[in-house]
């Protein structure tokens, strides 16, 4: 479900932990209004927590704003995406960043089926 995806940007670094716990994909888009603004990772937060940051502090602390997408659903592209920059999720975003659509790792390995002796 994409909201699992979408946390928004005066959330806390709690909050964002909160919804990667419910994704299980290791990180969060954050967004302001409908528009994806950057992307905050599970190591994202580690770092934030060793530097003492405290859990309850703002997300536009540690907010990545530069992360790939897509402009076009395309499970095969995704897929390569995934595989070549060695990342978790993959966004669809319209022309105003609009979230449309999330390619995770995970759905993508549940799609395989593999013939096992």
């Amino acid at each position: 479900m994409k909201s699992d995806f979408q946390v928004p940007s005066n959330a806390t670094i709690l909050d964002a932990a909160e919804r990667i716990q419910r994704n299980e994909e290791r990180a969060v888009f954050v967004v302001e209004g409908e528009r994806v603004v950057g992307i905050v990772s599970q190591g994202d937060i580690l770092r934030a927590l060793l530097r003492g940051t405290n859990v309850r502090a703002p997300l536009s602390n540690i907010v990545n704003p530069t992360f790939r997408f897509m402009t076009e659903q395309d499970p095969a592209k995704a897929f390569d995406l995934i595989k070549r920059h060695n990342i978790s999720v993959i966004p669809v975003v319209d022309s105003k960043f609009k979230l449309l659509e999330v390619y995770s790792l995970g759905d993508m390995l549940d799609s395989l089926s593999f013939d096992l002796p």
